[in-house]
């Protein structure tokens, strides 16, 4: 919890007094957010939860290498260049958590300033479950937002333009995508070929991180030999909860939809927050029909790739 602010020699005025107490919240309230979601939490511990500045984003991208060849003595040495090289582009996209304190409960709490406190540390909590929330559930969206980010879903897909490129006139854009069935009866061995595959796909090693929704973990964990767990656990002792598939940590998530299994590196996915909006708080206001003070936390993010031939997915998948 904040500490008090007192009326002396600070704020006389109310609404400032709530402002000041909620500003020395913020960052609890942004590292809550994302410790709190399983695929923000690896990304973060794997230095991809990042911030940029600008009006939109955008990778460098190569995707073929030079003609490389052969010769002997005098030959004659081959002059033929590729480009090979392009540009993503990716939008940001705006995020509110609106903060009220409705005229009663700021008047009863008046008779000082460590209840006022105690009232902004609620609304924080709120603020932070809000906001998780929504994020998680845009994260695993099959249909994202037109305001929200771009999803798991849509992002690890072998069709569609992400970025401003199209897969289908883009093979080398095209994420590794499966159609799987009863985990008992294929699904640890559609899991070991999409992770081979990726592994040759992606000269850095194979997946990172496997995500998914919780019947689908339980399905694996059920079909180990004598009970026996494994985990990763520097990711355990960050809170994330795991069980090892080959060396990869696999997670669920409450909002992932049923029956997917994901594939992740982190060469390939990307969580970025806009500096300059990076849960900011516009100040507590009384509106003038309303007998309430209203402040919003804002954030512009973007979940971006520049690599989905890195990313996979299993689809179909069943107990």
């Amino acid at each position: 919890m904040a500490a008090p602010v007192t009326r002396a020699g600070g704020p006389d005025n109310i609404d400032e007094l709530l402002t000041t107490s909620m500003e020395n919240l913020l960052s609890g309230i942004r590292d809550n957010t994302y410790s709190s979601n399983p695929a923000l939490k690896w990304m973060n511990s794997k230095g991809r939860l990042t911030k940029r500045g600008g009006a939109d984003l955008s990778h460098g991208i190569m995707y073929d290498g030079p003609t490389a060849g052969r010769y002997q003595r005098y030959d004659t040495l081959g002059t033929t260049t590729v480009d090979g090289l392009t540009r993503d582009t990716w939008d940001w996209f705006q995020y509110s958590v609106p903060v009220t304190v409705d005229g009663f409960t700021e008047r009863v709490a008046n008779a000082g300033d460590p209840k006022i406190v105690d009232i902004v540390e609620t609304k924080r909590r709120q603020a932070e479950e809000e906001l998780s929330l929504l994020l998680e559930q845009d994260i695993f969206s099959a249909s994202p937002n037109a305001k929200g980010i771009r999803s798991l879903p849509v992002i690890v897909l072998g069709t569609g333009t992400e970025g401003d490129i199209a897969a289908g006139t883009s093979t080398w854009w095209q994420s590794l995508v499966t159609a799987s069935g009863s985990f008992a009866a294929r699904g640890r061995s559609d899991m070991v070929t999409a992770y081979n595959s990726l592994s040759i796909r992606n000269p850095a090693g194979g997946p990172e991180f496997i995500l998914s929704d919780q019947t689908s973990q339980e399905a694996y964990e059920s079909s180990l030999v004598s009970q026996v767990r494994f985990q990763d656990n520097k990711l355990a002792d960050i809170g994330l909860k795991n069980i090892l598939f080959k060396d990869t940590a696999w997670a669920w998530s409450p909002q992932a939809t049923s029956g997917v299994i994901y594939f992740l590196h982190s060469n390939g996915i990307e969580f970025v927050v806009n500096t300059d909006t990076d849960f900011i708080l516009k100040p507590f206001v009384s509106p003038s029909n309303q007998d309430a003070r209203v402040a919003h936390i804002l954030l512009a993010c973007a979940l971006i790739t520049g690599n989905r031939r890195k990313l996979g997915k299993l689809t179909g998948v069943t107990a």
